[in-house]
């Protein structure tokens, strides 16, 4: 569940934040009547028609393994949280339709109701974090699901009452149209359109910079209100007692690489405001992406053992486990299961290459 979980969210970055830039750019281009901007447009959606499916299928893996090896959360889920569940579903049942009619109607009617198809496609997707980034706030600190384990009443939008999903969901938004942005960024760098690189630069680093307000003052929201994961990110002198900091490594990690990506933003953003493709603007993208994974790694790994956190402990994830199944019987099928994932990963990998580096998706 965790492998699929960052891949999801990875290529689920790229096709939330190309299709936004898609979408504002097939509007732009109707608008100014630009076939420059139409054209950039069809190409950045290239990379959404590349990536969407793939990250489709991802999110279903979760879903079937949470249903298989852990009822006990996916019952907890589907009961506490049924309303962001919903609101996630509806989000993708408008998407991945929309998607397929702005594909395959494009030129075929008119350009201002294609243009709104496209922000339909676009806006749809964000409503997918917002339903699901409530589960993930929840267990981190529990307000709905709090209530469920002490039994005390809960209501459908509770979940959203609390204020560190708000701020992880803009850290989220902020985060996929920053990664769209780059990766638009290295596909016009590497066709070598210095206009291309200018116009998506802006969505690539504005984002970054502005998470660089929001990261801190999430870590601080976890400072106070879920102590056990902030401990488990910076403190360095339990980490060297044995007794905490398990993903301070990796949250360090993850800063590093995001220093990287905005001393590389900054590089790329300035050159391209003067016409000139920065070298580093091939590889800004996979970098976003890197930091993107790292991010959901620290963000849903330092809650370990726990699945669910409350105050200095919580509930262990073997509480979740499904209640028919031994895990340590069916181990081999877990080992299977994993192996096939990781090749159709490697699979994907080289079919995206021949994709969009070799251009064999036009």
């Amino acid at each position: 569940m965790g492998i699929s979980l960052i891949v999801h969210v990875g290529l689920v970055s790229v096709t939330l934040g190309t299709g936004l830039i898609t979408a504002i750019y097939r509007y732009l281009a109707y608008k100014n009547n630009d076939i420059y901007l139409e054209t950039f447009a069809r190409r950045a959606f290239r990379l959404l028609a590349v990536t969407e499916l793939f990250s489709g299928v991802w999110g279903t893996v979760i879903t079937v393994v949470m249903a298989g090896f852990f009822t006990g959360l996916f019952a907890m889920f589907a009961n506490v949280l049924f309303t962001p569940i919903v609101i996630a579903l509806i989000g993708i049942m408008i998407r991945i339709p929309a998607i397929a009619a702005f594909w395959y109607t494009w030129g075929r009617i008119d350009p201002f109701r294609h243009s709104i198809l496209g922000f339909v496609m676009a806006l749809s997707g964000f409503m997918i974090p917002l339903g699901f980034r409530a589960l993930m706030s929840d267990i981190t600190v529990p307000t709905a699901i709090g209530s469920f384990l002490d039994n005390r009443p809960f209501g459908a939008f509770d979940a959203y009452f609390s204020s560190l999903y708000w701020n992880l969901y803009l850290h989220t938004v902020l985060a996929v149209i920053s990664v769209g942005g780059f990766m638009v960024v290295s596909i016009m760098a590497l066709d070598g359109d210095a206009k291309g690189v200018k116009i998506a630069a802006p969505y690539a680093f504005i984002p970054l910079m502005l998470q660089f307000v929001i990261g801190p003052l999430y870590l601080l929201q976890l400072h106070f209100e879920a102590p056990y994961v902030f401990n488990a990110l910076v403190r360095v002198d339990q980490l060297l007692q044995g007794s905490g900091g398990l993903f301070t490594p990796a949250f360090a990690v993850k800063v590093i690489s995001a220093l990287a990506l905005l001393w590389i933003g900054t590089k790329i953003y300035s050159d391209a405001k003067k016409g000139v493709i920065n070298p580093y603007a091939k590889y800004g993208g996979f970098l976003a992406i890197f930091v993107a994974v790292a991010g959901e790694i620290v963000n849903s790994g330092s809650r370990y053992p726990y699945m669910v956190v409350l105050d200095s402990g919580g509930k262990r994830i073997e509480e979740y486990f499904n209640y028919y199944i031994n895990i340590g019987d069916v181990f081999p099928a877990v080992v299977v299961i994993l192996l096939f994932l990781v090749l159709s990963l490697v699979v994907f990998t080289v079919a995206a290459y021949y994709a969009l580096i070799r251009k064999f998706v036009a």
